[in-house]
């Protein structure tokens, strides 16, 4: 099995590729169904987008570059 980390450069392109969309959709999202408040806002999208980043995209991306590296 290979145990060598993926790149630190590749790690940061696909956080900023995951986080565009996320970060540009999901306060709009939010804002529909919470007060008028900037600050409840900002917690609660990025309460939302974190856990998609660390538990989702980074965990899939990692496997899928080991993956592709082990060949």
């Amino acid at each position: 099995m290979n145990n060598q980390k993926p790149s630190q450069h590749m790690m940061a392109l696909i956080t900023f590729l995951a986080l565009v969309p996320l970060v540009y959709f999901i306060p709009d999202l939010v804002a529909r169904f919470l007060p008028a408040s900037k600050l409840l806002n900002v917690i609660v999208a990025v309460g939302i987008i974190v856990p998609i980043i660390s538990y989702l995209v980074m965990p899939a991306s990692i496997k899928l570059l080991s993956k592709y590296k082990g060949k």
